[in-house]
């Protein structure tokens, strides 16, 4: 990192589109002092397209991650991932909730590994957003191990 890029940051998250979770997610990065601290990548599915190996989505985070890392100097990655996240919908048809929740901390863990493969100096904090109500106005955080 050169004198003149001295825009540090802590954290780069990779959160889902979904519009109904902006105010609770922004909530969630203020509580946890990340909020000023991080850049932030919102893409549909979050993280899925790399546990995927979607070859657009790969190459997308990975620059995303690349720029974060390099230029703004950030050591760890959050991955937010929600239940009721239509892009996991889409590509899969749960049984229940507790099958989709299974299902995304599978697809965090496998993008953990690809990330610390790249970047092992960094942490992956993997994060599931549970959705009390179909608006997303009540949502609960809860770190995934």
């Amino acid at each position: 990192m050169t004198e003149e890029h001295k825009h540090i940051c802590g954290s780069i998250v990779f959160k889902c589109i979904d519009f109904r979770l902006q105010n609770e997610t922004k909530r969630w990065l203020s509580e946890n002092n990340l909020s000023g601290d991080c850049d932030v990548v919102s893409i549909a599915g979050s993280s899925k397209g790399l546990s995927d190996d979607d070859s657009a989505v790969v190459r997308l985070l990975m620059e995303q991650l690349q720029i974060s890392h390099d230029l703004h100097g950030s050591k760890e990655v959050v991955l937010i991932h929600h239940s009721d996240c239509g892009q996991y919908k889409k590509s899969y048809n749960f049984k229940d909730a507790e099958e989709e929740k299974l299902t995304q901390i599978t697809d965090m863990k496998k993008s953990e590994e690809i990330i610390k493969k790249h970047f092992p100096d960094m942490s992956v904090k993997k994060v599931w957003a549970q959705m009390n109500d179909p608006e997303g106005k009540a949502v609960d955080f809860q770190i995934i191990e």
